[in-house]
């Protein structure tokens, strides 16, 4: 189903999505993002790149609005929290063991590329522990939990 908004010369068709045209579009979105930045990137063109990315959210966020709602029960919330638990779980000690490994084995030489590479790692492991500590307490303090 959907409806036409004229404004002046201007014809606006506004349609009501299902989740799977909405995944289609995302994965259209995503492969023109990924296409216009590497060929930015190629001819070295910052505006390019910043412009598509510009227009791929402001298009995401024109489509989300479009789609149907979806219900999720508890059983997908719950499966979500703990894959997303698992992937932090393996993924934050993983990078903080490249890290290490990295800048240890290139201490003599602190300007090669495995030593910032390690020093990178380390940030992004840094970084992630950051988000992941902010969250727990926000939605320990949304929720109410007693837990300390």
């Amino acid at each position: 189903m959907y409806t036409i908004l004229y404004i002046g010369n201007i014809r606006i068709i506004h349609v009501n999505m299902s989740y799977k045209n909405f995944k289609i579009a995302r994965i259209l979105i995503a492969f023109f993002l990924a296409m216009t930045v590497s060929i930015a990137v190629s001819m070295e063109n910052v505006l390019l790149a910043v412009s598509a990315v510009g227009i791929g959210m402001i298009t995401m966020l024109l489509i989300k609005k479009n789609v149907k709602a979806v219900m999720v029960d508890e059983m997908v919330k719950s499966i979500a929290g703990k894959s997303a638990l698992m992937a932090y779980s393996i993924v934050v000690p993983v990078l903080a063991i490249f890290s290490l490994v990295f800048m240890f084995s290139s201490l003599s030489n602190r300007d090669s590329y495995f030593y910032n590479l390690g020093m990178i790692f380390s940030y992004i492991v840094l970084f992630n522990m950051a988000v992941y500590s902010i969250s727990y307490y926000y939605y320990r303090k949304k929720y109410g939990s007693d837990e300390e």
